[in-house]
């Protein structure tokens, strides 16, 4: 490949673990929005129906954070990739599992009833994670649907990253074109078969052409960090008042570009502890938050609250945020950091390099992954 020499990420970019938190948040709004506006509560819709759309950021900032990190991976080094995105992946999936088959047989022997769309038969196929490719249906832990998927790109990734790598700008423009044709044609509410699919190879393949295109074209200064970091939210804000989803993974591509320099005034901003912290929770907050909303309905529906129609839903909405951030960090310290962090010293071991040239660099780059 010709061009600059790669820079890869800092052992733990800031921003970009605090952009996962705040996409996290929009898929929780999401789902309150939701559940409140079955019940008759209705605020701010025009912002949170929108939420689902964050899973794509999700694939696009993990497209691009796997291809910094492990830019120079080799043959050696596939077995240990494959170990840190299970240990990544399925610990704190199956825990969540547990709780909610633990929460159906109270269910089933307390009341004699449980979700219809949670059947005992999907049960192994929910936890190999194959759900999106052999049920179309919501079932079970619905929002696992996003792993099954990236599991796919990660299988796929050994081989698109040899190909990413050797890409000049030329090539990176035709791709991204391409990509965008497909992304603004398989946008989809769907949670299994092609449309899902096809919406996380899009996204993923989005973020290693960006992460591409940042070796090639590094941004030279502060300014233009912020002006793509400034105009590439305007640009979603306007996605989401106008109802245009659809650009919004070609946004949350170049937001990423910006917020990887670490100079732009958002980066600055996104580097605040409390950012970091709810990045650092993101994964355990999505996985648990459907649960827990469910869960809060049937034992405080927000009508208990007393305080009004429409200051009940908004403090119960509140409350829930908070519970949900509080068990989160919970489950990321108990599970989900042990669990990763296991796969990385079971995947570091003594006298191999993982992942080529770069290897001894991707064991400390690896802590700052999403």
């Amino acid at each position: 490949m010709s061009g600059p020499a790669a820079a890869p990420l800092r052992h733990h970019n800031l921003p970009l673990t605090s952009i996962r938190g705040f996409a996290a948040l929009w898929v929780v709004g999401n789902h309150l929005q939701f559940e409140l506006a079955y019940s008759g509560y209705h605020f701010a819709g025009w912002l949170f129906r929108p939420g689902y759309v964050a899973v794509d950021i999700f694939f696009v900032l993990s497209g691009f954070v796997i291809a910094a990190v492990h830019r120079d991976l080799t043959r050696a080094g596939l077995a240990d990739f494959f170990l840190r995105r299970v240990f990544r992946l399925y610990p704190l999936h199956l825990f969540v599992l547990a709780v909610i088959l633990a929460l159906w047989l109270w269910s089933e022997a307390r009341y004699g009833a449980h979700d219809p769309t949670e059947r005992l038969r999907d049960l192994p196929i929910v936890v190999l994670l194959l759900q999106p490719y052999l049920i179309h249906g919501l079932t079970w832990n619905t929002v696992s649907w996003s792993i099954g998927v990236e599991i796919l790109c990660y299988a796929l990734f050994p081989l698109a990253i040899i190909g990413v790598r050797r890409l000049e700008p030329v090539g990176c423009a035709l791709i991204l074109l391409m990509i965008a044709a497909v992304e603004r044609h398989v946008h989809s509410e769907l949670v299994w078969g092609w449309p899902a699919i096809a919406r996380g190879l899009a996204g993923f393949g989005l973020g290693m052409v960006v992460q591409q295109m940042t070796v090639l074209s590094p941004v030279p200064r502060r300014s233009t960090a912020t002006l793509l970091e400034i105009g590439a939210l305007a640009g979603m804000l306007l996605a989401v008042a106008t109802d245009d989803l659809r650009v919004i993974p070609l946004g949350a591509a170049v937001l990423i570009w910006g917020l990887s320099t670490e100079r732009g005034i958002v980066a600055r901003a996104l580097s605040a502890g409390w950012c970091v912290w709810l990045g650092r929770v993101s994964f355990s907050v999505y996985l648990i938050h459907p649960t827990l909303i469910d869960l809060a309905f049937v034992l405080l529906p927000p009508a208990r609250l007393g305080l009004g129609h429409a200051a009940d839903g908004m403090v119960w909405a509140a409350l829930m945020v908070l519970l949900l951030l509080a068990l989160a960090t919970i489950t990321w310290a108990t599970v989900e950091e042990p669990a990763r962090r296991l796969g990385v010293r079971l995947a570091e071991r003594p006298g191999e390099v993982t992942t080529g040239p770069a290897g001894a660099n991707s064991r400390q780059r690896e802590r700052g992954l999403p």
